[in-house]
């Protein structure tokens, strides 16, 4: 019994003290003797690096707050004198909406990805302020509870480093948290073993659910210096995504009470009203899942999911967004605004997506290369890692290895490129001024981008996009034409002879130059009359 108390007494020291400095979870849970701190390597001592609990003290601290979050990669030195910044009043009736995706940071650190470099590496530095009105850190997730959770380990650091990073270099350019997002999954290695499916429904269907959330929504916002909050829940009402028949009225009532207590909160603050916005579906059967004319009396805009209307689940291969229907009918970029025009959605709280990346199919025959030929799911790209899926900047490298050849442009459709064996459906210059003239026309609130990583380093297609901010819209027969630049059409009274007309780099449509078929017109008449007359002698 005795060599037994012994024993336990010298255990009990062991936990206690910590022998040879040794202290904390590296020691067993030893404490410091002493009353020394515990420093979070395990050693003891007694500064400021060791006893703060915002060092990460373990025991025996001094409490000064919580420690920081965990810090993401070293930010890359940018010279901002040389960064692009669009002409003045390029955004004067246009938003530019960008999304940033928080994974773009492990570029070439996957082992799996060999051809994938560290240059690839895209962090909030590497975005250029100047290009958008409007960026959305995506995303973070929701827990168990309804409280804002981090994505990632370091979403805390990188969503502040954005932040003070874009206000920095461009003020008016404003932030938001995307929560949510197509990654919202069942059970499995990406998501820790969580189901995340049924999360969004449970947090909506009840007053208290939905308040957590809020309060907890408002904080993050608050927290990290975001001017608002993007609701990015994809799969409202969807069964099959965890969603129920009640999705719909709850998710009315959601928007309304975040809108409220956004109010309250900034006139409590004195701080600015949070942007409210949605990241909205495209999909006629998912439109009808939400009731977006009522969802729109409580947020700022929407953002159009315009994409991904095909893909490599498709037995086909199609423009992944096309301009116009194909295929299915309602089921094109076009069709998705005029749903939601035809809903009562004011045109300006509509920010149409388009797509910097591609969906991927392997072809079945390569003899059949036009779109609605069969295919199936195509290789990934050497940076992205998703099967099925390029990134614009993952294109223009396969375009630049072949010297452009394969690339194809579909009016109304859009762009597709083939090389081996592969068909990628994407969007380009023509497409983006097309669907651009769409948004003119129909007096939309501007643009949304998915993702600002997947561009090419210097930003070639959104510095494009920017132009057509500036673009002359379709007219008649005169087609929607770039600021600065020109159009020519056939004469309709001369064939075989064109007349030309300016696009300003106001955006205005300068005087048609038709002498052409003015004169040749002329000529093609007298020589008819004369035909007609020389006829008639006879």
């Amino acid at each position: 019994m005795l060599l037994h108390s012994v024993v336990s007494l010298l255990g009990l020291a062991s936990v206690v003290f910590g022998q040879g400095g040794a202290c904390g979870s590296q020691a067993k849970g030893a404490l410091c003797p002493d009353k020394q701190c515990c420093g979070q390597y395990g050693y003891c001592g007694t500064t400021a690096e060791y006893c703060l609990t915002s060092k990460r003290c373990q025991s025996q601290c001094i409490n000064d707050g919580p420690p920081p979050p965990p810090a993401g990669p070293k930010a890359p030195s940018i010279d901002t004198s040389k960064l692009f910044k669009p002409p003045a009043g390029t955004f004067d009736n246009l938003k530019l909406v960008g999304y940033f995706s928080n994974w773009a940071q492990y570029r070439g650190l996957d082992p799996s990805t060999p051809a994938c470099h560290n240059d690839s590496v895209f962090l909030p530095e590497n975005i250029n302020p100047y290009l958008y009105t409007h960026i959305n850190y995506a995303f973070v997730f929701m827990a168990e509870n309804f409280t804002i959770i981090p994505h990632e380990y370091d979403d805390e650091d990188l969503s502040l480093r954005m932040n003070r990073w874009i206000k920095k270099l461009n003020p008016s350019c404003t932030t938001s948290y995307s929560v949510g997002g197509c990654g919202w999954l069942r059970a499995s290695q990406y998501t820790g073993g969580i189901d995340y499916t049924p999360f969004f429904s449970r947090m909506a269907s009840t007053a208290a659910n939905r308040k957590v959330f809020i309060n907890s929504a408002i904080a993050w916002a608050r927290k990290l210096e975001f001017d608002g909050i993007d609701i990015d829940w994809e799969f409202v009402g969807n069964p099959e995504r965890g969603g129920s028949s009640a999705d719909r009225a709850n998710f009315n009532s959601l928007v309304q009470e975040l809108r409220a207590a956004a109010k309250t909160e900034a006139a409590s603050s004195g701080k600015k009203e949070l942007i409210l916005t949605m990241a909205a579906p495209a999909g006629p059967d998912d439109i009808a899942r939400i009731d977006p004319k009522t969802i729109a009396g409580s947020i700022d805009w929407f953002n159009l999911m315009t994409y991904d209307f095909y893909g490599n689940w498709d037995a086909v291969v199609e423009n992944q967004a096309p301009i116009v229907d194909q295929r299915l009918s309602n089921w094109s970029f076009t069709s998705a605004i005029n749903i939601y025009l035809g809903l009562g959605v004011p045109s300006r709280q509509l920010v149409a997506g388009l797509p910097l990346y591609g969906r991927v199919w392997t072809l079945t025959d390569l003899t059949q290369t036009t779109p609605g030929s069969p295919g199936a799911a195509g290789i990934a790209g050497r940076c992205t890692a998703q099967k099925g899926y390029l990134s614009y900047f993952e294109i223009q490298e396969i375009l630049n290895s072949q010297n452009g050849r394969g690339v194809n442009f579909v009016p109304g459709n859009g762009y597709y490129l083939t090389f081996d064996d592969q068909w990628v459906g994407y969007d380009d210059e023509f497409s983006f001024v097309a669907k651009m003239d769409i948004i003119f026309k129909k007096n939309l609130g501007g643009a949304m981008l998915w993702a600002v990583d997947q561009d090419t380093k210097d930003f070639n297609l959104t510095k494009t996009l920017l132009t057509t901010f500036r673009a002359c819209p379709s007219d008649g027969d005169w087609p929607a034409t770039l600021a600065g630049q020109g159009a020519e059409i056939d004469c309709p009274t001369a064939p075989g002879f064109t007349q030309t007309r300016n696009c300003g780099n106001d955006g205005k449509w300068g005087v048609a130059s038709n002498m052409d078929c003015i004169v040749n017109g002329a000529s093609q008449a007298q020589f008819l009359v004369a035909k007609d007359v020389c006829i008639q002698g006879q």
